[in-house]
Protein backbone atom coordinates (compact mmCIF):
# COMPACT_ATOMS: atom_id res chain seq x y z
CA UNK A 1 0.00 0.00 0.00
CA UNK A 2 1.66 3.32 -1.26
CA UNK A 3 0.97 6.39 1.37
CA UNK A 4 -0.04 9.28 -0.89
CA UNK A 5 2.33 12.29 0.06
CA UNK A 6 2.93 15.18 -2.16
CA UNK A 7 6.14 16.76 -0.25
CA UNK A 8 7.66 12.91 0.16
CA UNK A 9 6.73 12.01 -3.09
CA UNK A 10 8.65 15.13 -4.71
CA UNK A 11 11.61 14.57 -3.12
CA UNK A 12 11.57 10.99 -3.03
CA UNK A 13 11.54 10.97 -7.20
CA UNK A 14 14.34 10.11 -9.09
CA UNK A 15 15.77 12.23 -11.98
CA UNK A 16 12.82 13.07 -14.40
CA UNK A 17 13.62 13.09 -18.38
CA UNK A 18 13.66 16.17 -20.00
CA UNK A 19 10.96 18.02 -21.34
CA UNK A 20 10.50 15.97 -25.03
CA UNK A 21 13.48 14.86 -26.56
CA UNK A 22 16.42 16.06 -25.35
CA UNK A 23 20.03 15.25 -26.98
CA UNK A 24 22.69 13.98 -24.57
CA UNK A 25 25.99 12.70 -23.54
CA UNK A 26 24.79 9.09 -24.40
CA UNK A 27 23.70 10.21 -27.89
CA UNK A 28 27.28 12.06 -28.28
CA UNK A 29 29.01 8.53 -26.91
CA UNK A 30 26.74 6.65 -29.50
CA UNK A 31 27.99 7.96 -32.22
CA UNK A 32 31.90 9.19 -31.40
CA UNK A 33 32.58 5.21 -30.82
CA UNK A 34 33.55 3.22 -33.58
CA UNK A 35 33.74 -0.23 -34.21
CA UNK A 36 35.00 -1.12 -37.20
CA UNK A 37 33.42 -4.01 -39.45
CA UNK A 38 35.21 -4.05 -43.15
CA UNK A 39 36.02 -6.92 -45.04
CA UNK A 40 35.43 -10.45 -43.81
CA UNK A 41 39.23 -10.24 -43.91
CA UNK A 42 39.65 -7.72 -41.33
CA UNK A 43 36.86 -8.95 -39.61
CA UNK A 44 37.87 -12.58 -39.21
CA UNK A 45 40.98 -11.13 -37.59
CA UNK A 46 39.18 -8.90 -35.07
CA UNK A 47 40.10 -5.20 -37.04
CA UNK A 48 43.23 -5.98 -35.66
CA UNK A 49 45.55 -4.38 -38.73
CA UNK A 50 47.00 -1.41 -37.96
CA UNK A 51 50.14 -2.48 -38.20
CA UNK A 52 49.23 -5.31 -41.26
CA UNK A 53 47.65 -3.74 -44.09
CA UNK A 54 47.33 -5.15 -47.29
CA UNK A 55 43.16 -4.97 -47.13
CA UNK A 56 40.95 -2.46 -48.40
CA UNK A 57 38.57 -2.69 -45.62
CA UNK A 58 41.40 -1.71 -43.36
CA UNK A 59 41.58 1.46 -44.57
CA UNK A 60 39.01 3.01 -42.33
CA UNK A 61 41.37 1.41 -39.44
CA UNK A 62 44.94 2.51 -41.04
CA UNK A 63 45.16 5.04 -44.36
CA UNK A 64 48.69 3.22 -44.88
CA UNK A 65 46.73 -0.15 -45.57
CA UNK A 66 46.77 0.59 -48.99
CA UNK A 67 50.53 1.14 -49.39
CA UNK A 68 51.22 -2.12 -49.20
CA UNK A 69 49.10 -3.27 -51.92
CA UNK A 70 51.28 -3.75 -54.97
CA UNK A 71 48.50 -4.05 -57.61
CA UNK A 72 45.40 -2.35 -58.10
CA UNK A 73 42.07 -3.62 -56.26
CA UNK A 74 38.55 -4.08 -56.29
CA UNK A 75 36.71 -5.37 -53.28
CA UNK A 76 32.99 -5.76 -52.18
CA UNK A 77 31.30 -7.02 -49.27
CA UNK A 78 28.08 -8.04 -48.77
CA UNK A 79 26.72 -8.59 -45.51
CA UNK A 80 24.25 -10.75 -42.74
CA UNK A 81 23.58 -9.07 -39.84
CA UNK A 82 21.65 -10.72 -36.40
CA UNK A 83 20.60 -8.76 -33.90
CA UNK A 84 19.19 -10.79 -31.01
CA UNK A 85 18.27 -10.43 -27.36
CA UNK A 86 16.76 -11.74 -24.28
CA UNK A 87 15.61 -10.70 -20.70
CA UNK A 88 14.77 -11.61 -17.64
CA UNK A 89 11.90 -9.51 -15.65
CA UNK A 90 9.05 -10.52 -13.50
CA UNK A 91 10.39 -14.23 -13.59
CA UNK A 92 9.96 -14.28 -17.45
CA UNK A 93 12.52 -14.81 -19.97
CA UNK A 94 12.12 -13.24 -23.48
CA UNK A 95 13.59 -13.46 -26.69
CA UNK A 96 13.62 -11.55 -29.76
CA UNK A 97 15.38 -11.36 -32.89
CA UNK A 98 15.87 -9.65 -36.18
CA UNK A 99 17.75 -9.67 -39.22
CA UNK A 100 18.60 -8.02 -42.21
CA UNK A 101 21.47 -7.43 -45.13
CA UNK A 102 23.77 -4.63 -45.32
CA UNK A 103 27.12 -3.94 -47.37
CA UNK A 104 29.77 -3.11 -45.26
CA UNK A 105 32.56 -2.49 -47.40
CA UNK A 106 32.62 -1.21 -51.30
CA UNK A 107 36.79 -0.17 -52.21
CA UNK A 108 38.62 1.07 -55.04
CA UNK A 109 42.25 1.28 -54.82
CA UNK A 110 44.73 2.63 -57.85
CA UNK A 111 48.43 1.58 -57.29
CA UNK A 112 50.83 3.34 -59.60
CA UNK A 113 54.56 1.86 -59.80
CA UNK A 114 57.03 4.63 -59.78
CA UNK A 115 59.77 2.06 -61.55
CA UNK A 116 62.20 2.56 -58.62
CA UNK A 117 63.33 -0.07 -56.17
CA UNK A 118 64.57 2.17 -53.83
CA UNK A 119 62.60 5.97 -52.30
CA UNK A 120 59.78 6.22 -53.10
CA UNK A 121 58.42 2.93 -54.66
CA UNK A 122 54.59 3.32 -54.70
CA UNK A 123 51.74 5.28 -54.40
CA UNK A 124 48.00 4.40 -53.98
CA UNK A 125 44.94 6.14 -54.64
CA UNK A 126 41.36 5.13 -53.89
CA UNK A 127 38.20 5.56 -52.02
CA UNK A 128 36.90 3.03 -49.60
CA UNK A 129 33.05 2.81 -48.25
CA UNK A 130 32.98 0.76 -45.11
CA UNK A 131 31.06 0.71 -41.98
CA UNK A 132 32.06 1.36 -38.81
CA UNK A 133 29.30 1.18 -36.43
CA UNK A 134 26.59 -0.81 -36.04
CA UNK A 135 23.66 0.30 -34.27
CA UNK A 136 21.45 -2.95 -34.47
CA UNK A 137 19.94 -4.83 -31.41
CA UNK A 138 16.62 -5.46 -30.17
CA UNK A 139 15.18 -6.46 -26.58
CA UNK A 140 12.14 -7.40 -25.32
CA UNK A 141 10.82 -7.58 -21.83
CA UNK A 142 7.29 -9.12 -20.40
CA UNK A 143 5.99 -10.34 -16.91
CA UNK A 144 3.27 -10.08 -14.37
CA UNK A 145 3.49 -7.03 -11.20
CA UNK A 146 1.71 -8.43 -8.51
CA UNK A 147 -0.57 -6.11 -6.53
CA UNK A 148 -0.08 -5.31 -3.27
CA UNK A 149 1.91 -2.84 -0.70
CA UNK A 150 4.95 -3.19 -3.21
CA UNK A 151 3.16 -3.35 -6.36
CA UNK A 152 4.00 -0.61 -8.99
CA UNK A 153 3.19 0.31 -12.15
CA UNK A 154 4.19 2.67 -15.80
CA UNK A 155 1.25 4.37 -14.83
CA UNK A 156 1.68 5.39 -11.36
CA UNK A 157 5.04 6.49 -11.84
CA UNK A 158 3.58 8.94 -14.66
CA UNK A 159 0.80 9.98 -11.97
CA UNK A 160 3.68 11.22 -9.50
CA UNK A 161 5.61 12.66 -11.67
CA UNK A 162 2.54 14.94 -12.64
CA UNK A 163 2.16 16.14 -8.85
CA UNK A 164 5.17 18.63 -9.70
CA UNK A 165 3.79 20.29 -12.31
CA UNK A 166 0.28 22.31 -12.63
CA UNK A 167 -2.28 20.21 -14.85
CA UNK A 168 -3.95 21.82 -17.73
CA UNK A 169 -7.03 20.58 -19.58
CA UNK A 170 -6.69 17.66 -21.45
CA UNK A 171 -5.61 17.82 -25.04
CA UNK A 172 -4.10 20.88 -24.19
CA UNK A 173 0.10 20.64 -23.76
CA UNK A 174 2.26 22.10 -20.99
CA UNK A 175 5.95 22.59 -22.34
CA UNK A 176 7.01 22.26 -18.59
CA UNK A 177 5.42 18.71 -17.94
CA UNK A 178 7.07 15.34 -20.05
CA UNK A 179 5.69 14.15 -22.98
CA UNK A 180 4.60 10.74 -21.80
CA UNK A 181 3.25 12.12 -18.62
CA UNK A 182 1.24 14.34 -20.80
CA UNK A 183 0.12 11.52 -23.12
CA UNK A 184 -0.91 9.52 -19.87
CA UNK A 185 -2.75 12.70 -18.91
CA UNK A 186 -4.67 13.40 -22.10
CA UNK A 187 -5.67 9.93 -22.53
CA UNK A 188 -7.16 9.82 -19.52
CA UNK A 189 -4.58 7.11 -17.98
CA UNK A 190 -4.12 9.80 -15.16
CA UNK A 191 -7.36 10.39 -12.69
CA UNK A 192 -7.45 13.69 -10.83
CA UNK A 193 -9.83 13.69 -7.48
CA UNK A 194 -12.21 16.43 -5.94
CA UNK A 195 -8.88 17.11 -3.93
CA UNK A 196 -6.20 17.01 -6.23
CA UNK A 197 -4.69 13.67 -5.35
CA UNK A 198 -3.17 11.92 -9.03
CA UNK A 199 -3.99 8.96 -9.50
CA UNK A 200 -2.39 5.97 -12.28
CA UNK A 201 -5.41 4.34 -14.03
CA UNK A 202 -4.05 0.95 -12.78
CA UNK A 203 -4.36 2.34 -9.21
CA UNK A 204 -7.35 2.19 -6.44
CA UNK A 205 -7.61 4.40 -2.97
CA UNK A 206 -8.82 3.14 -0.09
CA UNK A 207 -10.71 6.02 2.52
CA UNK A 208 -7.38 6.02 4.76
CA UNK A 209 -5.97 8.19 1.77
CA UNK A 210 -3.72 4.75 0.69
CA UNK A 211 -2.85 4.32 -2.91
CA UNK A 212 -1.93 0.92 -3.97
CA UNK A 213 -1.77 -1.20 -7.05
CA UNK A 214 -5.12 -2.25 -7.13
CA UNK A 215 -4.71 -5.85 -8.76
CA UNK A 216 -2.33 -7.82 -10.99
CA UNK A 217 -1.29 -6.27 -14.43
CA UNK A 218 0.69 -7.84 -17.09
CA UNK A 219 4.20 -5.15 -18.50
CA UNK A 220 5.63 -5.69 -22.26
CA UNK A 221 8.25 -3.87 -23.42
CA UNK A 222 10.38 -3.59 -26.60
CA UNK A 223 13.45 -1.93 -27.76
CA UNK A 224 14.58 -1.89 -31.24
CA UNK A 225 17.68 0.01 -32.28
CA UNK A 226 18.34 0.15 -36.11
CA UNK A 227 21.09 1.98 -38.66
CA UNK A 228 24.52 2.37 -38.49
CA UNK A 229 27.96 4.58 -38.88
CA UNK A 230 29.30 4.66 -42.74
CA UNK A 231 32.49 6.24 -43.71
CA UNK A 232 33.50 6.94 -47.23
CA UNK A 233 37.30 6.76 -47.35
CA UNK A 234 39.11 9.74 -50.16
CA UNK A 235 42.66 7.63 -49.65
CA UNK A 236 45.89 8.51 -51.01
CA UNK A 237 49.05 6.46 -49.68
CA UNK A 238 53.24 5.72 -50.65
CA UNK A 239 55.49 3.01 -49.85
CA UNK A 240 59.35 4.33 -48.99
CA UNK A 241 62.10 1.80 -49.77
CA UNK A 242 59.67 -1.53 -49.25
CA UNK A 243 59.84 -0.66 -45.34
CA UNK A 244 58.01 2.41 -44.76
CA UNK A 245 54.41 3.04 -45.63
CA UNK A 246 52.29 6.19 -45.13
CA UNK A 247 48.71 6.69 -45.69
CA UNK A 248 46.30 9.98 -45.27
CA UNK A 249 42.44 9.67 -45.28
CA UNK A 250 39.69 12.26 -45.90
CA UNK A 251 36.33 10.36 -43.94
CA UNK A 252 33.04 11.64 -45.02
CA UNK A 253 30.47 10.03 -42.61
CA UNK A 254 26.76 9.50 -42.86
CA UNK A 255 24.93 8.70 -39.73
CA UNK A 256 21.88 6.92 -39.47
CA UNK A 257 20.13 5.83 -36.33
CA UNK A 258 16.42 4.48 -35.39
CA UNK A 259 15.14 3.79 -32.20
CA UNK A 260 11.63 2.61 -31.61
CA UNK A 261 9.81 1.57 -28.14
CA UNK A 262 6.80 0.07 -27.09
CA UNK A 263 5.64 -0.16 -23.68
CA UNK A 264 2.07 -1.46 -22.53
CA UNK A 265 0.29 -2.65 -19.35
CA UNK A 266 -3.35 -4.43 -19.34
CA UNK A 267 -5.40 -5.70 -16.69
CA UNK A 268 -6.13 -9.48 -15.75
CA UNK A 269 -9.57 -7.89 -14.07
CA UNK A 270 -10.56 -4.67 -15.41
CA UNK A 271 -13.45 -4.83 -12.79
CA UNK A 272 -11.76 -4.42 -9.91
CA UNK A 273 -9.88 -1.19 -10.97
CA UNK A 274 -11.96 1.65 -9.73
CA UNK A 275 -10.92 3.41 -13.44
CA UNK A 276 -12.31 0.40 -15.33
CA UNK A 277 -8.66 0.09 -16.43
CA UNK A 278 -8.59 -2.33 -19.28
CA UNK A 279 -4.75 -1.80 -21.02
CA UNK A 280 -2.75 1.02 -22.78
CA UNK A 281 0.24 1.10 -25.01
CA UNK A 282 2.59 3.76 -25.44
CA UNK A 283 4.94 4.28 -28.44
CA UNK A 284 8.32 6.31 -29.16
CA UNK A 285 10.30 6.88 -32.38
CA UNK A 286 13.36 8.43 -32.73
CA UNK A 287 15.62 9.24 -35.78
CA UNK A 288 18.96 10.91 -35.91
CA UNK A 289 20.73 11.52 -39.40
CA UNK A 290 23.57 13.01 -40.27
CA UNK A 291 27.06 13.67 -41.68
CA UNK A 292 30.34 14.04 -40.09
CA UNK A 293 34.34 14.47 -41.46
CA UNK A 294 37.76 14.33 -40.10
CA UNK A 295 41.14 13.82 -41.45
CA UNK A 296 43.16 10.11 -40.50
CA UNK A 297 46.94 9.61 -41.26
CA UNK A 298 49.09 6.59 -40.35
CA UNK A 299 52.46 4.81 -41.42
CA UNK A 300 53.20 1.14 -41.19
CA UNK A 301 56.86 0.52 -40.19
CA UNK A 302 59.09 -2.53 -40.81
CA UNK A 303 62.17 -2.30 -38.03
CA UNK A 304 63.09 -6.01 -39.17
CA UNK A 305 62.22 -8.34 -41.68
CA UNK A 306 59.22 -9.89 -39.57
CA UNK A 307 58.14 -7.36 -36.79
CA UNK A 308 56.05 -4.59 -38.16
CA UNK A 309 54.50 -1.53 -36.21
CA UNK A 310 51.56 0.80 -36.74
CA UNK A 311 50.25 3.68 -35.65
CA UNK A 312 47.24 6.27 -36.64
CA UNK A 313 45.86 9.61 -35.45
CA UNK A 314 42.46 10.91 -36.13
CA UNK A 315 41.30 14.57 -35.81
CA UNK A 316 38.02 15.02 -33.66
CA UNK A 317 34.81 14.10 -36.00
CA UNK A 318 32.54 17.26 -36.76
CA UNK A 319 28.89 16.16 -37.03
CA UNK A 320 26.14 17.42 -38.06
CA UNK A 321 22.91 15.99 -37.04
CA UNK A 322 18.99 16.00 -37.12
CA UNK A 323 16.72 14.43 -34.24
CA UNK A 324 13.42 13.64 -35.16
CA UNK A 325 10.91 11.91 -32.92
CA UNK A 326 7.18 11.26 -31.96
CA UNK A 327 5.23 9.18 -28.71
CA UNK A 328 1.76 8.33 -28.83
CA UNK A 329 -0.30 6.52 -26.34
CA UNK A 330 -4.04 5.27 -26.22
CA UNK A 331 -5.85 3.48 -23.71
CA UNK A 332 -8.95 1.06 -23.36
CA UNK A 333 -11.76 0.97 -20.82
CA UNK A 334 -14.20 -1.63 -19.88
CA UNK A 335 -16.98 1.16 -20.63
CA UNK A 336 -15.79 0.77 -23.71
CA UNK A 337 -13.86 4.00 -23.79
CA UNK A 338 -11.10 4.24 -25.96
CA UNK A 339 -8.86 7.61 -26.37
CA UNK A 340 -5.62 7.87 -28.43
CA UNK A 341 -2.93 10.82 -27.88
CA UNK A 342 -0.02 11.50 -30.03
CA UNK A 343 2.80 14.68 -29.49
CA UNK A 344 3.42 16.93 -32.38
CA UNK A 345 6.76 15.55 -34.82
CA UNK A 346 9.58 17.36 -32.85
CA UNK A 347 12.91 18.03 -34.73
CA UNK A 348 16.02 19.81 -33.74
CA UNK A 349 19.38 20.19 -35.63
CA UNK A 350 22.84 20.11 -33.24
CA UNK A 351 26.27 19.40 -33.08
CA UNK A 352 28.59 16.92 -31.97
CA UNK A 353 32.48 16.85 -32.05
CA UNK A 354 33.58 13.68 -30.80
CA UNK A 355 37.02 13.34 -29.10
CA UNK A 356 40.74 12.68 -31.13
CA UNK A 357 42.01 9.08 -31.55
CA UNK A 358 45.10 7.72 -31.96
CA UNK A 359 46.03 3.64 -32.12
CA UNK A 360 49.01 1.48 -32.35
CA UNK A 361 49.98 -2.06 -33.50
CA UNK A 362 52.25 -4.52 -33.73
CA UNK A 363 52.44 -7.60 -35.93
CA UNK A 364 54.63 -10.48 -36.80
CA UNK A 365 54.83 -12.22 -39.69
CA UNK A 366 56.28 -15.62 -40.24
CA UNK A 367 57.10 -15.85 -43.77
CA UNK A 368 54.75 -16.61 -45.92
CA UNK A 369 52.88 -19.04 -43.37
CA UNK A 370 50.78 -16.74 -41.61
CA UNK A 371 51.14 -13.91 -38.85
CA UNK A 372 49.74 -12.58 -35.61
CA UNK A 373 48.78 -9.27 -35.16
CA UNK A 374 47.50 -6.82 -31.82
CA UNK A 375 46.14 -2.98 -31.85
CA UNK A 376 45.38 -0.52 -29.17
CA UNK A 377 42.96 2.41 -29.65
CA UNK A 378 42.53 5.47 -27.21
CA UNK A 379 39.83 8.09 -27.29
CA UNK A 380 39.00 10.96 -24.44
CA UNK A 381 35.72 10.96 -24.38
CA UNK A 382 35.58 13.80 -21.84
CA UNK A 383 36.49 16.08 -24.71
CA UNK A 384 32.94 15.30 -26.55
CA UNK A 385 31.63 18.92 -27.54
CA UNK A 386 27.63 19.57 -28.01
CA UNK A 387 26.56 22.49 -29.61
CA UNK A 388 23.27 24.04 -31.59
CA UNK A 389 23.46 24.24 -35.17
CA UNK A 390 24.51 27.34 -34.82
CA UNK A 391 27.53 26.52 -32.94
CA UNK A 392 26.09 28.37 -29.43
CA UNK A 393 26.35 26.01 -26.07
CA UNK A 394 24.46 27.56 -24.18
CA UNK A 395 21.37 24.80 -24.71
CA UNK A 396 23.73 22.26 -23.67
CA UNK A 397 25.43 23.62 -21.35
CA UNK A 398 24.64 21.03 -18.45
CA UNK A 399 25.10 18.30 -21.09
CA UNK A 400 28.76 18.99 -22.05
CA UNK A 401 29.45 19.76 -18.12
CA UNK A 402 28.33 16.27 -17.26
CA UNK A 403 30.25 14.64 -20.48
CA UNK A 404 33.65 16.33 -19.28
CA UNK A 405 33.06 15.12 -15.25
CA UNK A 406 31.51 11.68 -16.19
CA UNK A 407 33.69 10.77 -19.22
CA UNK A 408 36.76 9.63 -19.43
CA UNK A 409 39.50 7.91 -21.83
CA UNK A 410 38.29 4.42 -22.81
CA UNK A 411 40.58 1.52 -24.95
CA UNK A 412 39.94 -1.22 -27.44
CA UNK A 413 41.77 -3.88 -28.31
CA UNK A 414 41.97 -5.77 -31.18
CA UNK A 415 44.14 -9.13 -31.74
CA UNK A 416 43.86 -11.40 -34.49
CA UNK A 417 46.22 -14.00 -36.43
CA UNK A 418 46.22 -15.53 -40.01
CA UNK A 419 47.44 -18.72 -41.13
CA UNK A 420 47.79 -19.69 -45.20
CA UNK A 421 47.58 -23.68 -45.41
CA UNK A 422 48.99 -25.79 -48.35
CA UNK A 423 45.84 -26.11 -50.45
CA UNK A 424 45.12 -22.42 -51.00
CA UNK A 425 42.87 -22.20 -48.04
CA UNK A 426 43.50 -19.41 -45.56
CA UNK A 427 42.29 -19.56 -41.98
CA UNK A 428 42.07 -16.53 -39.65
CA UNK A 429 40.60 -15.90 -36.02
CA UNK A 430 40.48 -12.77 -33.46
CA UNK A 431 39.36 -11.39 -30.78
CA UNK A 432 38.82 -7.18 -29.95
CA UNK A 433 37.39 -5.64 -26.73
CA UNK A 434 35.60 -2.25 -26.57
CA UNK A 435 35.80 -0.32 -22.84
CA UNK A 436 32.50 1.35 -22.06
CA UNK A 437 31.31 3.57 -19.15
CA UNK A 438 28.72 1.39 -18.08
CA UNK A 439 28.73 -1.98 -18.55
CA UNK A 440 32.09 -2.09 -19.06
CA UNK A 441 32.95 -3.74 -22.04
CA UNK A 442 32.02 -5.05 -25.07
CA UNK A 443 33.49 -8.33 -26.49
CA UNK A 444 33.34 -9.93 -29.63
CA UNK A 445 35.07 -12.81 -31.68
CA UNK A 446 35.10 -13.80 -35.40
CA UNK A 447 36.66 -16.44 -37.03
CA UNK A 448 37.01 -16.44 -41.01
CA UNK A 449 38.54 -18.46 -44.14
CA UNK A 450 39.86 -17.09 -47.41
CA UNK A 451 40.20 -19.05 -50.94
CA UNK A 452 42.32 -18.23 -54.08
CA UNK A 453 39.95 -18.37 -57.13
CA UNK A 454 43.20 -17.27 -59.28
CA UNK A 455 45.96 -15.53 -58.98
CA UNK A 456 43.53 -12.20 -59.40
CA UNK A 457 40.46 -13.13 -57.79
CA UNK A 458 40.45 -13.95 -53.64
CA UNK A 459 37.26 -14.74 -51.77
CA UNK A 460 36.64 -14.45 -47.83
CA UNK A 461 34.22 -14.85 -45.40
CA UNK A 462 34.10 -14.29 -41.87
CA UNK A 463 31.76 -14.86 -38.73
CA UNK A 464 31.70 -12.57 -35.79
CA UNK A 465 29.75 -12.95 -32.90
CA UNK A 466 28.97 -10.38 -29.49
CA UNK A 467 30.30 -12.07 -26.13
CA UNK A 468 27.62 -12.48 -23.71
CA UNK A 469 27.17 -8.84 -21.72
CA UNK A 470 24.36 -8.99 -19.37
CA UNK A 471 23.32 -5.38 -18.29
CA UNK A 472 20.20 -4.88 -15.54
CA UNK A 473 17.83 -2.52 -16.19
CA UNK A 474 14.17 -1.07 -15.00
CA UNK A 475 11.32 0.19 -16.69
CA UNK A 476 10.55 3.07 -14.85
CA UNK A 477 12.17 5.43 -11.88
CA UNK A 478 11.49 4.26 -8.32
CA UNK A 479 9.08 6.73 -7.46
CA UNK A 480 8.40 6.26 -3.66
CA UNK A 481 9.93 4.68 -1.14
CA UNK A 482 8.11 1.79 -0.29
CA UNK A 483 7.46 0.83 -3.73
CA UNK A 484 9.19 -1.92 -5.53
CA UNK A 485 9.94 -1.28 -9.10
CA UNK A 486 10.63 -4.48 -10.73
CA UNK A 487 14.08 -4.91 -11.69
CA UNK A 488 15.91 -6.82 -14.91
CA UNK A 489 18.25 -8.50 -16.92
CA UNK A 490 19.15 -8.40 -20.67
CA UNK A 491 21.30 -9.67 -23.10
CA UNK A 492 21.97 -8.16 -26.12
CA UNK A 493 23.73 -9.81 -29.39
CA UNK A 494 25.23 -9.01 -32.93
CA UNK A 495 26.24 -11.18 -35.09
CA UNK A 496 27.71 -10.94 -38.35
CA UNK A 497 28.45 -12.55 -41.28
CA UNK A 498 30.29 -10.83 -44.51
CA UNK A 499 31.68 -12.00 -47.47
CA UNK A 500 33.74 -10.43 -49.65
CA UNK A 501 35.04 -10.43 -53.24
CA UNK A 502 38.63 -9.03 -54.23
CA UNK A 503 39.70 -8.58 -57.46
CA UNK A 504 43.54 -7.83 -58.23
CA UNK A 505 44.79 -6.42 -61.84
Amino acid sequence: MKIFNKTILALMLMAVSAIGFAQDAEDAFNISEFQYIGSARTLGMGNAFTAVGGDLGAISINPASSAVLRMSEFSISPAFINANGSANYLDERSRSRFSKFGLTNFAYNQNLEMGRSFGLVNINFGMAFNRVKSFNSITTASGRVKAGENGSSWLADKACQLENYNTNDRGNYNSDIPWATQLAWNAYLIDELDDGTLLGSTENIDDYGNIFLADDIYQNFTRQTKGGIDEIALNFSGNWNDNLYFGVNANFYSVDYVVNEWMSESSFKSSIFDSGFENFEHSYWQSTSGSGVNIKAGIIFLPTKHLRIGATIQTPTWYTLTDNWQESISSEFDNGNEDWAETPLGQYDYRVTSPFRYSVGAAYTFGSKGLISVDYEEADYSSMYMTDYYGSNAPFSAENRYINNNYRKLYSFRAGTEWNLSSGVTVRAGYSCYERIRNPYQEYVSFGFGFNLSRSALFDVAWQGQVDNVEDFTLYDQYADTIRVPEGSATNKNNKLVCTLRLKF
